[in-house]
């Protein structure tokens, strides 16, 4: 499980409306002091455990906005689907909702407490509240309370020698006040340098907007031109690609069909050809008829004797016949050619007419063709395509340049970022002014809480000249036993399904791995302590118990411990990893060594790191600011 989103109005000190989003990894959520960092860590676990009770929602309700009090959160389960659970801090209400990626809506599932909170108890893989907050959320507290829990027990005999002096104690109280002010100003000093980096991160996204929106118009106006270069596509009807398409294969029917006529006629021209031209005069049995009829004639006239009359019309028969013969043999070739001849006028005839058939079927498509300039089907259609696709560019490049504003002009942007540029300069100069007090406030607080254990308060002192007062009266020690580490691993392995046999080396592990990065190798070895106290080693094996290392290297140890504990049970369960400000004890090169464990650690489940010190944003982290 992973959150997307979380909403805030009327929340502790949110009065107007506040949204997060969030990534599946490693998030930074910039924030500075009373910017409401804790508020947004207890707004999630209260809508991750949902619960009705007055007592649990009413320190959430604004003061200033009791009617309008109320949060909502987005988070992805296990199994990819989107749940979104609203309450109202104010009306005790709640309602839980489900993602409909059809309708791309949340559809209501329970609006009663106890169906939301088992519901959730399920996503929560069955773990309470109180667990989920040991394991997945850290607090800046839990250092102090875990080092005052785990702090020696040091008795103390009431003997006036133990005493301070007035003086001394009078010299205490006025290193403390200068302590404390020096304090102050070095926290006034990170407030304006947080104010500073703020702003200086907000003109860069600003100036990257800006930048973005003029190449995103540069494009626009591009894109423009290459349109109005295709303004004849306007008017096309909107199935002109696949008439085209009909068109073309038409079209290739056609011509398949053409040159099978032309095949053809080809062939009948060439049979045609075969065949020559003959008249009558030229054609030999005709002319050896009219031969031997004039033979004939001439014979029986003037040679034949009265004997030989009947050859005569023997010859005259011989002749026409021979003469019929010929006109027969010549009309039959000349109605043959004829024949093909009316043949291949009607494949011509048919090619015409399919010819003006296509051009009927095909107006509308020539239409176009006009309308675009287009000297063929196939041009028409590359010019439809570019029309629609720079069509599709402009509505892709509107989009985007609506939701870069965001709802806002450019002109609101560029006098954001001129008026981001003024401050930018106020700021500096009142950073210039207070940059003599920006110091470590980690030693400043070590040396404050040194000052004050010694300036505690001994008991009254009983007795003249420094004797004891009596055993029984005595101060009592302090809780002799210490808290150790085996409650979070036991709530881990059993919300993990883990043995603790199992899951105790590997927290070791990675917490050994963390806390050698932190220490800068000082330290090689983690025993967590399941029955005891945890510890470390050092590089000669030396053993240092948790109560025997300094305040701020026994807060080191404890984060390490919490993340490794998240990490060795990433594997079984992934919940989000809440950290709330969890560094500001922590120098700055230990501020950015803890910063890039939990970027290693967001590569296997959800981290949400809430911090004072923007500075400890890295590029590529999903960042979002609190103001």
């Amino acid at each position: 499980m992973f959150l997307l989103e979380l909403v805030m109005q009327g929340v502790r000190g949110f009065r107007n409306l506040t949204r997060l989003r969030f990534q599946n990894g490693f998030n930074f959520i910039a924030a500075g002091n009373e910017a409401g960092k804790t508020t947004s860590v207890d707004t999630v676990l209260r809508l991750l455990f949902p619960n009705g009770q007055p007592g649990l929602t009413d320190p959430l309700v604004s003061r200033s906005a009791r009617d309008s009090s109320r949060g909502a959160l987005v988070v992805c389960a296990n199994d990819g689907a989107y749940y979104r659970v609203i309450q109202d801090f104010a009306k005790r209400a709640v309602n839980l909702s489900k993602y409909n990626a059809a309708t791309k809506e949340f559809v209501l599932m329970h609006k009663d407490w106890d169906s939301a909170a088992g519901f959730m108890a399920g996503l929560a893989a069955g773990m309470s509240e109180d667990d989920y907050a040991k394991v997945f959320i850290l607090h800046r507290e839990h250092y102090a309370n875990r080092c005052a829990d785990s702090a020696p027990a040091v008795p103390r005999p009431l003997s006036s020698k133990h005493a301070p002096s007035g003086g001394r104690a009078a010299a205490n109280e006025a290193k403390l006040a200068e302590l404390r002010e020096a304090l102050r100003r070095a926290d006034d000093a990170a407030n304006v340098e947080y104010k500073l980096e703020s702003a200086k991160i907000r003109l860069g996204e600003l100036a990257k907007k800006l930048a973005d929106l003029e190449d995103i118009d540069a494009r626009y106006a591009d894109i423009e031109a290459n349109l109005a270069a295709l303004k004849g596509c306007e008017g096309l009807p909107a199935d002109v690609i696949e008439r085209l398409e009909d068109h073309e294969q038409r079209q290739n029917q056609k011509m398949a069909k053409v040159d099978e006529l032309q095949r053809d006629i080809e062939g009948l021209n060439m049979q045609i050809a075969d065949i020559p031209s003959t008249s009558l005069l030229t054609e030999k049995l005709f002319i050896l008829g009219a031969l031997l009829g004039m033979v004939s004639f001439v014979a029986g006239v003037f040679i034949l004797k009265q004997e030989q009359a009947d050859y005569f019309p023997a010859g005259v028969l011989a002749a026409v016949a021979l003469i019929a013969a010929g006109w027969y043999k010549g009309s039959r070739k000349n109605a043959q050619k004829k024949v093909l001849q009316k043949e291949v006028e009607n494949l011509v005839a048919e090619i015409a007419e399919m010819e003006k058939s296509f051009e009927d079927g095909g107006k509308a498509i020539i239409a176009c063709m006009k309308a675009t300039g287009s000297a063929t089907a196939a041009e028409l259609k590359d010019k439809t395509e570019n029309y629609r696709y720079f069509q599709s560019l402009r509505g892709d490049i509107v989009e985007q340049r609506q939701r870069l504003l965001g709802g806002v002009s450019v002109e609101d942007l560029g006098a954001e970022y001129h008026k981001l540029q003024q401050e930018i300069i106020e700021l500096e100069r009142e950073a210039g002014a207070v940059a003599q007090y920006a110091v470590d406030t980690y030693s400043i607080r070590q040396e404050i809480e040194r000052i004050e254990s010694e300036s505690d308060s001994p008991a009254p002192v009983f007795g003249i000249g420094g004797k004891s007062a009596p055993p029984d009266l005595a101060t009592p020690a302090a809780a002799a036993e210490p808290r150790t580490f085996g409650p979070e691993l036991s709530i881990a392995a059993r919300a993990g399904g883990i043995e603790i046999e199992t899951i105790v080396p590997a927290v070791q592990a990675a917490a050994q791995r963390n806390f050698s990065a932190l220490t800068s190798g000082r330290y090689v070895r983690v025993d967590v302590g399941i029955d005891d106290e945890p510890a470390v080693y050092d590089k000669a094996d030396t053993r240092v118990s948790y109560s025997g290392l300094s305040h701020g290297t026994r807060g080191q140890l404890y984060f390490c411990l919490r993340a490794g504990l998240v990490e060795a049970v990433a594997g079984k369960i992934r919940f989000p990893f809440l950290l709330d400000d969890p560094f500001a004890g922590f120098d700055q090169t230990r501020q950015r060594a803890a910063c890039q464990i939990l970027r290693a650690l967001g590569s296997r489940t959800q981290v949400i790191l809430f911090s004072s010190n923007p500075t400890l944003r890295a590029e590529g982290d999903a960042a979002a600011e609190l103001a």
